[in-house]
């Protein structure tokens, strides 16, 4: 990026999260694809999305920490099991960066995945951000990647400049290299914006849904026309489970039973479902040789590949070019922990999304529409996880982190200081 642009933006984003924090928390949310905007600070490589969380640590620690600490210390004493899992999960991470043969490179991707979303978490409890505005941040979010999406769609383009050479067949990719991502990062937002359609449908609004129900749309028709199965099934799994927790269960369950009758027609769904097409044997065979390499040696299993290894400890010994693309993950979230992060990566990392579920399920007996959506955006991501890679990039940590954040914040309203 050119510097004295660079500059200009940090002076006015430093300028506007100083007068008002909450302003700043949104435009990190609105912003969470500026990962891809990367610059050097000296020898060390950065994005703008790490500058904009940089900023806002910043002048929380200097301006709002002492006093949100009674509140950060109340949350954290209120969800005590939470904040152990997740301080774990940090522990087990940090000690993959260290085990890691590419040390400067692990703790890079450490940092960015792993270390700045959990302080952003931490940031926005101690702030007492509240569900509605986080909710709609990631509504914001959503709306210039779906745009943009639909836009290449229907005129060819534009596209990032590091795809006018690819082979797209017709498939936007929004800002990113490619479709897939599209959904891996809509899906969770656009379940969670439901309840607003649901309400809109029920012809009992309330102030938002409509342009939350607009989002909706548009981003279930990025997701569509972007051609990722692993999108489409957790986008329609999660909204199924949402029509069953609201109280629509025979709806949900006749849909179920007529989506597999159709499958079972269909040969391209059928052949996709029972992964015999391409791609499904294709992680078919990253999963084989994932489960082979955890069991080789003791070592294996407990410390697993390690941060970014997963091609040259696991796919390497059997790449061949002509039969399958070079991989960084084995596209499954239970095999993408293990193997990155290690047994007791995978292990904490659960105990944190169990524990979030239990707090949706919680929500859900006093409040039905926003307990639903909590659990069928958790369960989509669960979904979209078990054929691809929901967090180990960026934007997605951030939002992972966020939405932690935003079910904290719907779980406990009145926590004293």
């Amino acid at each position: 990026m050119d510097f004295f642009l660079l500059a200009l933006y940090a002076a006015f984003f430093l300028i506007a999260t100083w007068r008002n924090f909450r302003l700043g928390i949104l435009l990190t949310i609105i912003l969470l694809p500026a990962y891809l905007l990367r610059f050097n600070f000296g020898p060390i490589p950065s994005t703008v999305l790490e500058l904009n969380f940089f900023i806002l640590g910043a002048i929380w620690l200097i301006r709002h920490v002492r006093t949100d600490w009674p509140h950060l210390i109340a949350i954290i004493r209120a969800q005590r099991l939470l904040f152990i899992f997740t301080g774990l999960f940090l522990a087990a991470t940090f000690i993959a960066a260290l085990t890691n043969p590419l040390l400067l490179k692990a703790l890079g991707i450490w940092r960015a995945y792993f270390l700045e979303p959990i302080v952003l978490f931490i940031i926005i409890v101690a702030r007492q951000i509240d569900y509605k505005f986080l909710r709609n941040a990631l509504a914001l979010s959503a709306i210039s990647i779906a745009l943009l999406a639909v836009m290449q769609k229907i005129f060819g383009g534009p596209f990032p400049p590091s795809l006018w050479d690819d082979q797209l067949f017709g498939r936007p990719t929004s800002f990113f290299t490619t479709p897939n991502a599209i959904g891996l990062y809509l899906t969770p937002i656009a379940i969670l914006l439901a309840d607003s359609v649901s309400r809109l449908a029920a012809k009992k609004a309330e102030p938002g849904d409509r342009w939350h129900a607009i989002v909706f749309i548009l981003s279930a028709i990025a997701i569509i026309i972007s051609f990722s199965q692993g999108a489409w099934a957790a986008l329609i799994g999660g909204l199924l489970i949402f029509v069953f927790l609201v109280g629509k269960r025979k709806l949900a369950v006749t849909a179920i039973i007529l989506m597999i009758f159709v499958a079972a027609l269909v040969p391209d769904l059928r052949s996709a479902f029972l992964f015999q097409d391409q791609a499904g044997q294709n992680r078919m065979t990253l999963w084989r040789y994932s489960a082979e390499y955890l069991v080789k040696t003791p070592s294996h299993f407990v410390l697993g590949s390690g941060l970014r290894m997963f091609f040259n400890e696991v796919q390497r010994p059997h790449y061949n070019v002509e039969e399958m693309e070079r991989l960084i993950y084995p596209h499954n979230i239970f095999l993408n922990f293990w193997l990155e992060t290690g047994l007791l990566g995978l292990l904490t990392f659960f105990g944190v999304f169990i524990y979030l579920a239990y707090l949706g399920i919680k929500i859900l007996a006093t409040d039905r529409l926003r307990g639903a959506v909590i659990i069928s955006a958790l369960a989509a991501f669960l979904i979209h996880g078990l054929v691809d890679v929901p967090y180990f990039k960026n934007d997605l940590a951030m939002i992972f982190w966020i939405i932690a954040a935003l079910i904290v914040s719907a779980s406990n309203k009145k926590i004293p200081a």
